[in-house]
This record gives structure tokens, sequence and C-alpha cells, in this order.
């Protein structure tokens, strides 16, 4: 009787910790969504409202949200030329 109970405690605190691993995980997940979210508004902001577009931030930006390196040259190219429209295309095509 004892044995089974320990066995029972056992898989019960298995159970738990897995589901604990498993909400730590999704939770990390929707705060990176979060976060490029943010940075995506921002730029977008930025693109909007101010009167000269600053290219390292297009490009920290573009960076943030793709690997391809191309978009990344491209949103900084981009930036350098002030190029408003094609920047908003870009950006809201990540």
């Amino acid at each position: 009787m004892n044995k089974r109970l320990n066995q029972a405690i056992l898989i019960i605190a298995i159970v738990i910790v897995l589901m604990w691993n498993y909400s730590r995980y999704t939770n990390k997940n929707k705060l990176k969504i979060e976060k490029y979210e943010m940075d995506k508004s921002q730029i977008m902001e930025h693109l909007n409202t101010s009167d000269e577009i600053d290219s390292l931030l297009t490009m920290t930006t573009a960076a943030k949200l793709t690997d391809d390196t191309e978009i990344i040259q491209r949103a900084y190219d981009l930036g350098e030329s002030q190029n408003r429209e094609e920047l908003k295309e870009l950006f809201e095509s990540l």
C-alpha cells in the first residue's frame, strides 16, 4: 500500500513539474512576440512622425524582426535615402 502511494505521489509531482515547464515555455514565447510587435510599432511610429529617418534605427529594427541580411541592408539603404513609403511597405511585410 505504501509503495503505491509513493508511486502515485511521484507521478503527480512529475505531471505538475511538466505543466509548470510548459507554462513557462509558452509565456516566454508570448513575450517574444510582444517585443517584436513593440519594435515594429515603434518603427512605424518613427516613420510616420519624425522629420528625418534614422537609418541605423531602421537597420537595427529590421535585424530584430528578421535574419535575412538582404532585408536588413535594404532597410538601411531606404533609411539613408529617406524613402518613407517603401520603408513602411517593408516593415508592414515583416
